[in-house]
């Protein structure tokens, strides 16, 4: 009988290559994944994997991506301090106009629509849609505009999406993956830094750090990561996966300058140390507890018609 798990990947940032880590040792353990449900960087992962794309493909794709053009800008981007151009035609270059039915199996991502408030779940459409509304941190990245809904970063209402994981597929372990800090670590968080490839000059950068503005703009990106990190801890603890994987990652910033390839190991390291507690999930009492959760759409559903 196949091990299988439902995977919640979490938001992060570059740290998100912890996600390929994961999902490469998984493998390794025998373990096939039933359905993915992500947010953010951990939407980015998941919806390489779910269509189709071996692990070992996706760590090839890392040195395809330039860096230097990561934050371009596109003339139609929405209003934001950098753009994502550069990861938007690395995503096209490998989904292109496919869908969500093409892929092989369920995933879904989260987002925000900030006309309403409410979270969007998104399982239709085009791939690179769901990706860039997922991945539109609030005013630094662009929003995603379709038609009523201005779709932003899912992580401002779930960073690590275990109602939507449980929605997608209820009958087997849930395991989240959180790459945030636990409440313990939060007086080790690292100083918030503009990353080397940013197309701002540096001596602009030093500069502006050493204003009044830049030094507020410091203060109110910490007091944000703080609060995202607290709804990642009360998501978790109201929607009780069966277990729960954090990387260590307390050195990085969600926009750091990082080695995909020691994130990578981190991934996998982690998911040894958790191993006896990812097959406990598959006791027996364990399934009839699940059986009990609800699983209903924790959110509103993307219709054929936003796009």
């Amino acid at each position: 009988m196949a091990k299988k798990l439902t995977l919640a990947l979490g938001g992060g940032g570059t740290k998100g290559y912890a996600h390929i880590g994961v999902l490469r040792q998984l493998e390794q353990e025998g373990y096939e994944i039933a359905a993915i449900a992500g947010t953010s960087a951990g939407g980015i992962a998941g919806a390489f994997y779910a269509y189709g794309y071996s692990v070992d493909e996706i760590i090839s794709f890392i040195d395809e991506i330039d860096i230097t053009k990561l934050f371009s800008r596109k003339r139609s981007d929405a209003p934001s301090l950098m753009g994502l151009g550069g990861l938007y035609d690395f995503l096209e270059s490998k989904f292109g106009s496919h869908t969500f039915e093409d892929l092989k199996i369920p995933f879904a991502v989260t987002s925000v629509d900030i006309r309403t408030g409410k979270e969007v779940i998104i399982n239709k459409g085009r791939i690179v849609n769901a990706v860039k509304a997922t991945t539109a941190v609030p005013g630094i990245f662009p929003s995603l505009v379709l038609k009523d809904k201005v779709l932003i970063d899912g992580g401002v209402l779930d960073p690590v999406p275990v109602s939507v994981a449980r929605w997608l597929c209820p009958t087997h372990p849930i395991l989240a993956i959180c790459l945030s800090l636990g409440e313990e670590s939060w007086s080790d968080l690292p100083k918030i830094k503009v990353p080397s490839f940013a197309p701002i000059p540096s001596l602009i950068i030093k500069q502006l750090g050493n204003l009044r503005i830049g030094k507020a703009t410091q203060i109110s990106l910490e007091s944000l990561e703080i609060m995202q990190m607290m709804i990642a801890e009360l998501r978790l603890r109201i929607d009780k996966p069966d277990v729960i994987i954090r990387p260590l990652l307390r050195n990085y910033y969600f926009l750091d300058d990082i080695d995909p390839y020691e994130l990578i190991k981190e991934g996998e390291s982690k998911v040894k140390e958790n191993i006896v507690l990812i097959e406990q999930a598959r006791k027996l009492n364990k399934r009839i507890t699940r059986w009990m959760k609800p699983t209903r759409p924790p959110g509103l559903l993307i219709d054929e018609d936003d796009y």
